[in-house]
C-alpha cells in the first residue's frame, strides 16, 4: 500500500457522525467517542438529542419507513451535557405501525460517549436489507457477507473485514474464471503471479466499473486485517460495506439488463416467426 492510500484511511471521518440514522441505527455496539480529543463533541450532542424523523428500514414492515423520534429531550444545554455523566435511552417509532420501535442505549461520562445497547440489534436491522444480494452472491458468499455485517454489529472489527475481503476476492475470482474461458489471449500464469491491483486490471472487462475505479477497497480491507485495530476496523466498516454494496448493485443491474435483453430477443423472434408464416 502506498503513502497516499494510507493517508486516505487515516483522514477518513467517523461515518457514524454523518447522519442521525448512521449514529443511532447503524453504529455498532461499544462504539465510543472520546469527547476530550479529536471529536466534534457538539456534533455528537446534536445527533444524540436529534428530534426529527429518520428514514430507515423497518424489520417488521419489511420495507423502508419513516421513524419518529421519541424520548429525545435532554433538558440540559450543551455545556451542561458536556460536563455530565448519565445513562441515556433513545427510541424511534415506525410511522406505519406505532408498535414497531427501535431502542438505543448510551452511557455518557464526562469525557466519553459509548453506545452500550440496541434492540433490535444492528444486525437485525442491516441483514434483512442485504437479502437482495443473495442471488447475485450465491449462498456461501451471501453467508460470508452477512457474517461480516453481524460481526461488525457486535463490535468485532478485524473479523468483519476478513469476511468482506473474502466477498471482494470472490468477485475477482468470478471475473478471472470468465476471462479464462472467453479471452483466448488471457495469461493465467501472469495472473496468478500478479498483485491484486494488477489482477483487477487484467480482468477489468468482466468486473463492474465501480469495483475497477475503487479497487483501493482491497487495500483498505487488507490493511484492516493486518495493521488496524478493532476500533479502526469498526470505524471504517460502514464505508467499506457501502462500497461492496455499490459493486453488487451494479452487478444486479447488469444481470437484470442481460435477462431483459434475452426475453426481448425471444419475444421479437417469436413475433417475427409468426408474421413470416
Amino acid at each position: 500500500m502506498d503513502n497516499q492510500e494510507e493517508q486516505n484511511i487515516e483522514t477518513q471521518t467517523d461515518p457514524y457522525l454523518e447522519s442521525p440514522k448512521a449514529f443511532h441505527l447503524e453504529m455498532p455496539l461499544y462504539h465510543a467517542f472520546d469527547l476530550s480529543i479529536g471529536v466534534d463533541a457538539e456534533k455528537v450532542y446534536k445527533l444524540l438529542s436529534y428530534s426529527g424523523t429518520i428514514d430507515a428500514y423497518c424489520i417488521w414492515c419489511d420495507k423502508e419507513s419513516v421513524f419518529d423520534t421519541q424520548e429525545h429531550v435532554y433538558g440540559t444545554t450543551y455545556s451542561e451535557w458536556k460536563k455530565s455523566s448519565a445513562f441515556r435511552r433513545n427510541m424511534y417509532r415506525c410511522s406505519r405501525n406505532t408498535n414497531h420501535e427501535y431502542f438505543i442505549y448510551y452511557l455518557k461520562t464526562k469525557e466519553n460517549l459509548l453506545k452500550i445497547g440496541q434492540w433490535p440489534s444492528v444486525a437485525d436491522f442491516q441483514i434483512p436489507q442485504a437479502e437482495k444480494y443473495r442471488k447475485i452472491l450465491g449462498e456461501e458468499e451471501y453467508k460470508e457477507f452477512t457474517r461480516g455485517i453481524g460481526l461488525s454489529a457486535h463490535g468485532v472489527g478485524i473479523g468483519s473485514f476478513v469476511y468482506l475481503r473474502r466477498v471482494f476476492e470472490n468477485l475477482i475470482e468470478e471475473a478471472h474464471a470468465k476471462a479464462q474461458v472467453e479471452d483466448k489471449g488471457f495469461s493465467n500464469e501472469n495472473y496468478l503471479r500478479a498483485r491484486m491491483d494488477d489482477k483487477i486490471q487484467m480482468v477489468k472487462d468482466y468486473l463492474p466499473d465501480f469495483l475497477v475505479e475503487n479497487r483501493s477497497l482491497y487495500a483498505i480491507l487488507s490493511k484492516g486485517i493486518h495493521d488496524l485495530s478493532e476500533d479502526e476496523c469498526l470505524q471504517y466498516f460502514e464505508t467499506v460495506k457501502i462500497g461492496i454494496e455499490q459493486i453488487l448493485d451494479e452487478k444486479i443491474i447488469q444481470k437484470e439488463k442481460a435477462d431483459k435483453a434475452v426475453k426481448a430477443r425471444e419475444a421479437i423472434q417469436k413475433v417475427h416467426g409468426k408474421l413470416n408464416q
